[in-house]
């Protein structure tokens, strides 16, 4: 049992992880290459089938919500925007005054040598996740208006198979999936080059987007610190997967699996948690403005006013409904909104996407840790603007 206990996922990735930055230099590139292609791969087959885990979850979801399934999805959308926008302007209050100290400046751009996999198995996804996800909310509430008990034995049976392949197919591999993505961070020295150059901001970062959820978190907990403690430690392993994967739609089942244990009824995690995982994003709400400000200063530019912060948020919380699965891929869509709000030169969009691609295991991990404090947070709402019904 106490072996069981520790391979337990958050012990086992952190053991892997301790292991690969000790003895990791010992280790032939070609073994390095291979393995990472083997995450690769992992990687291309969990986002293959994952469209069908959302489309069941989401579906059994809405039909589950009956005649309130409306009113929830009425209540989500303007939820995400008001959670994006309030991680927008709090790492905008909390990080002007220290950026204005002028202790946080930006040098180095890019990391080392960048390992390559070995061989490549492109897997096609004939289905995107936010296409799954309309289909099941539109068949979930079609369901509901024409009371099909074919829809209802077919929800059943799709969600007894998003289970199966939650704990018998994707589970199992995370170890392996994981591997991968760390022999990487070791092999092109990405953990030591953001304690190098970027340490401070990289800390500014991580204190204030994960204080801020840890904050919600207590007051969702009824103000126990011991239930908060608690809670985070079921989210802590799909954390662990978006920190190391860069992915956090590969960590979805691990998230919804982790939401679970954290709401009184399982049905709202496996909704929310899929419904809002690409668009709802507060680790982004963080690193992106703060670098972005960071960069102003090490530019010679003045940082934004509230009213032009502002419009940039606006424009910021339309953006997160157009996010890019991709490394990377929230700079990509926020550069033309700094370049066109902020007046951003080319130097400096290369620069923010190039830095924020390093921070991106720390904002991936903060978006997975906001999907489980904002299922907490959809409950509580709902429990409360849906009288007589309770969650």
């Amino acid at each position: 049992m106490l072996i069981r206990k520790f391979l337990n996922l958050p012990f086992f990735v952190l053991a892997l992880f301790v292991l690969v930055l000790t003895f990791g230099e010992h280790i032939e590139s070609s073994i390095k290459s291979h393995l990472y292609a083997v995450s690769l791969c992992l990687k291309d087959a969990i986002i293959f089938i994952l469209p069908i885990v959302i489309f069941s979850f989401v579906l059994n979801g809405i039909l589950n919500l009956k005649n309130e399934s409306i009113k929830i999805i009425l209540i989500l959308v303007p939820l995400v925007c008001l959670s994006n926008f309030f991680g927008f302007w709090i790492s905008y209050i909390f990080t002007t005054p220290i950026l204005k100290t002028g202790i946080v400046t930006i040098s180095k751009l890019s990391s080392e040598n960048a390992l390559l996999p070995a061989w490549k198995l492109s897997i096609p996804h004939f289905v995107k996740n936010d296409i799954s996800l309309l289909m099941g909310v539109l068949i979930g509430i079609i369901g509901n208006f024409v009371k099909s008990n074919f829809i209802n034995r077919v929800g059943d049976k799709l969600e007894v198979l998003a289970n199966f392949i939650l704990k018998k197919a994707i589970c199992p591999i995370l170890p392996l999936f994981v591997l991968g993505f760390i022999v990487k961070m070791q092999y092109e020295g990405t953990l030591s080059l953001m304690i190098r150059e970027y340490a401070l901001l990289l800390v500014i970062v991580t204190v204030l987007a994960y204080s801020y959820m840890f904050i919600i978190m207590f007051f969702l907990s009824d103000k126990q610190f011991g239930e908060t403690i608690k809670k985070f430690k079921n989210l802590l392993p799909s954390i662990l997967l978006g920190l190391f994967s860069m992915s956090s739609a590969a960590a979805i089942p691990s998230t919804i699996e982790g939401s679970e244990k954290n709401l009184k009824n399982k049905n709202i995690a496996r909704f929310v948690v899929p419904a809002a995982a690409n668009m709802h994003l507060l680790g982004d709400c963080f690193a992106i403005p703060i670098i972005g400000l960071a960069l102003m200063i090490s530019f010679g530019r003045d940082l934004p006013t509230f009213g032009e912060y502002f419009v940039f948020t606006l424009y910021g919380v339309v953006a997160k409904f157009a996010a890019a699965g991709i490394p990377g891929g929230s700079a990509l869509i926020f550069a033309p909104i700094f370049e066109n709000v902020f007046d951003f030169s080319a130097p400096m969009l290369t620069a923010i996407t190039a830095i924020y691609v390093l921070f991106d295991p720390i904002a991936t991990s903060a978006n997975v840790f906001g999907h489980g404090v904002f299922a907490m947070l959809f409950e509580k709402l709902c429990n409360k603007a849906i009288k007589g019904r309770r969650f």
